[in-house]
C-alpha cells in the first residue's frame, strides 16, 4: 500500500510503498478515504517528538474511512462500518489503510463525507474536552477564546454556544468569515485592537495559540475563580492560583462516546466544519507546506483512493 513517510526528522515526507498492516486481537483494519492534517502533525515532521517515535514511520492521527477486518475481540464496530476517528501519537493515517483501536473510533456523521468527516476527530475532541471536562463551562458563563478562527476555536465557539454561554472569539481578519459563522457573540480582530481594551468579566479563556504572553494578558480580563485551558502549551498553575484563578494546559485523549455526541450534533445541523484544502495522498508533502504558512482556512486534508 502506499504511504507517506517520514525518513528524517526535519525534511521532507516521501511516499512509499509499504506492506498493508494487520490488525491484532483488540484491533480494527481501516480502508482510510481521507486524514486530515493537524498542527501536531508538523511538530512530528519536525522531530519535536522524536524521543517517542522511530524513523522510519507513518505520521497522521485524523481519518474517517471504512472498516476492512476486526479482531476477535474487537465487537462494536463490524467490516463496511464508515468510521471516523482519533489514533493518537503512534500515528498511522497517513497511509491507504491504518491500524486503530476501537476506543479511537465511531460511526462517522452521516451528513458528512469522508474529508469533511476526517477533518472534524483531533480538533473537535480538543475543543470539547477543554471547556467541559477541564474548564466545566456552564450557561450562561463568558468565554474568551483566542484564536476562533482556526479548527481547535471554530469547534469551541459552536459547543460553546449550544451550551448556552456567551462568547468572545479573536482571530485574524482572514479568519473572519469563519469566527462569524461559527456564532461567537463578540468578534475581536486581534490585529487592530487589543482584546483586553474590550472585554472584561470573563469565566473562561481557551488558547489555542503557543504565546505565553496570551496567557498573562487574558488573566488580566477574569473573574475571580475564573479558569483557563491552552491547548498547545502548559500556562503556569502558580501564576493563576497567586491571581485566584486556575489554568492548565490539555492532552487530548480518544473518546468514541464524545464523538459521537459530536456527530449527533454534526447530523443535527448544530456544528459546522470548515475544509479549507484538499490534496491528494501523493502530495502530502505540499499539504505539509500549506499548514506551515498558517494561511489555511479551515482544514487541510488528504484524499486516499
Amino acid at each position: 500500500m502506499k504511504a507517506v513517510r517520514i525518513i528524517e526528522w526535519g525534511q521532507p515526507v516521501q511516499i512509499e510503498d509499504v506492506p498493508q498492516p494487520a490488525p491484532g486481537s483488540d484491533e480494527v483494519l481501516v480502508r482510510v478515504r481521507a486524514a486530515a492534517l493537524n498542527p501536531f502533525d508538523l511538530a512530528v515532521v519536525a522531530g519535536y517528538v522524536q524521543s517517542m517515535l522511530n524513523t522510519p514511520m507513518t505520521p497522521g492521527t485524523d481519518l474517517a474511512g471504512e472498516v476492512v477486518e476486526v479482531g476477535a475481540d474487537v465487537t462494536d464496530l463490524k467490516p463496511g462500518d464508515e468510521v471516523f476517528g482519533y489514533i493518537p501519537m503512534r500515528g498511522g493515517a497517513f497511509a491507504e489503510y491504518a491500524i486503530a483501536k476501537p476506543n479511537e473510533l465511531t460511526l462517522k456523521p452521516r451528513s458528512l463525507d469522508y474529508v469533511q468527516a476526517a477533518s472534524v476527530p483531533l480538533t473537535s475532541l480538543t475543543a470539547w474536552q477543554s471547556l467541559f471536562d477541564v474548564a466545566q463551562l456552564q450557561s450562561g458563563e463568558r468565554l474568551l477564546i483566542h484564536g476562533a478562527g482556526g479548527a481547535v476555536g471554530s469547534f469551541g465557539a459552536q459547543f460553546a454556544r449550544e451550551k448556552g454561554a456567551y462568547v468572545i472569539g479573536t482571530a485574524s481578519a482572514e479568519k473572519a468569515p469563519i469566527v462569524q459563522e461559527a456564532g461567537v457573540d463578540q468578534y475581536i480582530n486581534y490585529q487592530e485592537e487589543r482584546f483586553e481594551d474590550v472585554v472584561s468579566d470573563v469565566d473562561v479563556v481557551l488558547i489555542t495559540a503557543r504565546s505565553e504572553d496570551l496567557v498573562t494578558r487574558s488573566f488580566d480580563v477574569m473573574k475571580p475563580g475564573g479558569r483557563l485551558v491552552a491547548s498547545s502549551l502548559n500556562p503556569s498553575a502558580e501564576e493563576a492560583e497567586a491571581r485566584g484563578l486556575r489554568a492548565s494546559g490539555i492532552m487530548s485523549q480518544p473518546n468514541p462516546d464524545q464523538l459521537t455526541t459530536i456527530a449527533e450534533m454534526i447530523d443535527a445541523g448544530k456544528i459546522k466544519v470548515f475544509v479549507d484544502h484538499t490534496f491528494p495522498l501523493d502530495e502530502a508533502q505540499a499539504a505539509y507546506d500549506l499548514l506551515q504558512t498558517g494561511k489555511n482556512v479551515g482544514k487541510v486534508v488528504l484524499t486516499v483512493g
